[in-house]
């Protein structure tokens, strides 16, 4: 077996002992469309300037808030509506064992 001598640190390489560098593979940045959003509109919104954004946002916001109000009010209506309409009503919902009536007292008879 033929073996070399080290010109760094003198000592003797054997054959098959070298190790090669390991190489590292860098990765590649790419970008992908999600659900709900082109790449088109990403590329779009990333492309915005930051005060366009921030108006865009405060926008749906306000607009989120306004439809939110507008259900709520809707709700309270349709609420006091019901109770208007309950109002003249005066009957209760029995239940079957009500609706039967109690059984009879009976009378004490050892007096």
């Amino acid at each position: 077996m033929r073996t070399y001598d080290d010109t760094f640190s003198g000592e003797k390489i054997y054959p098959g002992k070298e190790v090669a560098k390991k190489r590292t593979r860098r990765t590649v940045k790419h970008q992908r469309a999600i659900v709900g959003a082109s790449l088109d509109v990403i590329k779009e919104r990333r492309s915005m300037r930051p005060e366009a954004r921030l108006a865009a946002r405060q926008a749906a916001i306000k607009e989120g808030k306004e439809k939110k109000q507008a259900a709520e009010k809707q709700k309270r209506e349709k609420a006091r509506t019901a109770a208007a309409a309950s109002r003249g009503q005066t009957s209760r919902i029995q239940s079957k064992q009500g609706a039967k009536g109690s059984a009879p007292k009976v009378a004490a008879k050892s007096r």
